[in-house]
C-alpha cells in the first residue's frame, strides 16, 4: 500500500501532525508512507524515522495562486492508495481527487471542501490540532491512540550558549499566505517580560534574519540575538537547552514544546486550547474577542487581543 500525507505548511502546523505520522506508522508498518510538503517547510519532517520519503513542492504555486502549474502538484499527488489530506481548503481535496487517489480522507469546513472526500472529518468545534490529525486515522477505520501526542522534530544540532539561560520569542503571524503582527506582544509589554527574566537569567532571542532588527533594542538586557545567525536544527538545540521558552504562538513554539518540557505560551487572537502544543502552559486574555474564523478559515482578525494582559499575569505562570 502506497500512502501520501499532503499538507503545505507551516512549520509549527507541520510538527502538529507527527503524531498522526507516528501512529499511521504503527498501524500499517509494511506501507510505503510519504509526504508532500511545501519546500519551504519540510525541514521539519527530514529524517522523520516514520517516513519513507519525505518529497516536497515549490508553495508558492498555492500561495501565489498560480494556477496554470497546479498540473505540477497533481503529479505529485498520483500513484497513491491513500492521500490524507491535512489542510482544509477546497484546493487541496480538489487536487487530490484530480489525481486519482482511490481513497482521500481529509476535513469538511463546508460542503464543497468535503465533497472529493471519501471519508470526511467535520472541522470547526474547539479541539486541539494534534486531535484534529488523529480524527483522520479513525476516519481511516485505523484505531487511535488519543494518550500518545508526543511532537517530534529531526535531531538537534549542539549550539554552544552560554548558561543557564532562557529562550524569549515575539513572533507570528508572518507566514507565506499571511503578514501581521497580531500574535505579537506590544513592545512594552514585551520589555517588561525581558527586563524581569533578564534579572534573573541569560535571555536568548530565537527567530529569522528578518526578524533581528526587532531584537536589537533590548540588547541593553544583555540579551544575546540569535536571529538569523542559527539554522533550524541548531534552534532545536538551542530550545533543548534552555531553563525555560516563552513564547508567543509562532512555529517556534510548536519546536520549542517538541525538545523542551518548559514552554509558556503566550496567546493573543488564536485559541491556545486549539493551537497550544501539548505539554506546554498558557496564559490568554483574549477570550471575550475571539474569533474562530481566525483559525477556520484564515481570516486575519482586527483588534489589541493583548490589552487585557499585564506581566503579571505571564509572570504568574513563569518557572523563573
Amino acid at each position: 500500500m502506497k500512502v501520501l500525507l499532503w499538507k503545505i505548511g507551516a512549520l509549527g502546523d507541520v510538527v502538529m501532525t507527527t503524531p498522526l505520522v507516528r501512529q499511521l506508522r504503527r498501524q500499517l508498518p509494511g506501507a510505503q508512507i510519504d509526504y508532500l510538503v511545501g519546500r519551504s517547510f519540510r525541514a521539519v519532517l527530514e529524517g522523520n524515522p516514520h517516513l519513507d520519503r519525505v518529497i516536497d513542492f515549490d508553495d508558492g504555486i498555492l500561495f501565489g495562486a498560480h494556477a496554470a502549474r497546479l498540473r505540477d502538484i497533481r503529479a505529485k499527488l498520483r500513484g497513491y492508495d491513500v492521500i490524507y489530506v491535512l489542510d482544509k481548503h477546497w484546493i487541496f481535496t480538489w487536487l487530490a481527487w484530480l489525481a486519482g487517489a482511490p481513497r482521500r480522507i481529509g476535513y469538511r469546513r463546508r460542503a464543497i471542501e468535503g465533497w472529493p472526500n471519501t471519508a470526511s472529518v467535520p472541522f470547526g468545534a474547539l479541539r486541539t490540532d494534534v486531535d484534529y490529525y488523529l480524527d483522520l486515522l479513525e476516519a481511516a477505520g485505523l484505531p487511535v491512540d488519543r494518550a500518545d501526542r508526543r511532537l517530534e522534530l529531526p535531531p538537534a544540532v549542539p549550539y554552544a550558549v552560554p548558561g543557564p539561560y532562557v529562550v524569549a520569542i515575539n513572533a507570528g503571524g508572518n507566514n507565506p499566505g499571511e503578514t501581521s503582527d497580531v500574535r505579537q506582544l506590544p513592545r512594552p509589554l514585551f520589555e517588561g517580560l525581558v527586563a524581569h527574566l533578564a534579572s534573573r537569567r541569560q535571555v536568548v532571542f530565537l527567530g529569522s534574519r528578518s526578524e533581528r532588527a526587532y531584537y536589537e533594542p533590548f540588547a541593553a538586557y544583555g540579551a544575546i540575538n540569535l536571529c538569523g545567525t542559527t539554522s533550524l536544527p541548531q534552534s532545536w538545540g538551542v530550545l533543548a537547552q534552555a531553563e525555560a521558552v516563552y513564547t508567543t504562538d509562532t512555529g517556534l513554539m510548536h519546536m520549542a514544546a517538541a525538545v523542551n518540557a518548559n514552554v509558556l505560551g503566550i496567546f493573543g487572537p488564536t485559541h491556545p486550547l486549539r493551537k497550544c502544543p501539548p505539554g506546554a502552559r498558557w496564559v490568554w486574555k483574549a477570550e471575550p474577542m475571539h474569533d474562530p474564523d481566525y483559525e477556520r478559515f484564515g481570516r486575519v482578525p482586527k483588534g489589541e487581543f493583548f490589552e487585557r494582559m499585564t506581566l503579571e499575569d505571564i509572570l504568574r505562570h513563569s518557572t523563573v
